[in-house]
């Protein structure tokens, strides 16, 4: 099936102009809102969404009880820097958004899954690692690889304001010590066969 390519104002847009036109796309179309225009999400290889559905599925039930912590993702938005909405593949928040909410308030961890594509790899390490620093709230931003075992990691203490960037690191595990979780990465890549 051919999709017709659809023009995209290039002025700058206003986080509510982004949702009403979002609203209007074809089902099944994905994108973010740079805080300027909109930015078209490819879709994901299946390697890419299992290691996001892993990550989801691996912290869940380790979070602590009798509060409103959760993992979310990858359809749910996380707004940035001058209205930003991102959706990443997997963070977690303890706020309890409104069922209407367009972004979680007050996540904490966030994990990316870095897809194949100079571009893609370029928003994940760049445009977001500033995004994603400029929210008082995240104190770890996670870059985990889709086609190798691989992950690098970005934290800070609660109160800072720049980011520890910590080597890449194939061996793990990912630490969550916000959560007292460690992700083994047998866990993050369950089921997917590196050739």
């Amino acid at each position: 099936m051919t999709v017709a390519a659809r023009r995209i104002d290039t002025g700058v847009w206003s986080q509510s102009q982004f949702l009403t036109w979002a609203e209007a796309q074809p089902e099944g179309a994905r994108f973010e809102f740079d805080g300027v225009r909109p930015v078209a999400m490819a879709p994901s290889t299946v390697g890419h969404n299992r290691v996001g559905r892993n990550i989801r599925e691996a912290i869940r039930p380790r979070l602590p009880g009798g509060t409103p912590c959760d993992t979310y993702g990858p359809q749910d938005a996380i707004e940035t820097v001058g209205g930003a909405l991102r959706e990443p593949d997997a963070f977690i928040a303890c706020s309890s958004p409104h069922r209407d909410a367009v972004a979680v308030p007050a996540p904490i961890v966030v994990f990316e899954v870095v897809s194949p594509g100079r571009d893609n790899r370029r928003r994940d390490e760049e445009d977001k690692v500033d995004e994603y620093e400029s929210v008082p709230s995240i104190l770890r931003y996670v870059i985990v690889e889709s086609e190798s075992r691989s992950f690098r990691v970005f934290r800070r203490e609660p109160g800072e304001r720049a980011w520890q960037r910590d080597p890449p690191n194939t061996i793990g595990p990912i630490q969550l010590p916000e959560f007292g979780i460690d992700l083994a990465l047998d866990e993050v890549y369950a089921g997917i066969a590196f050739d």
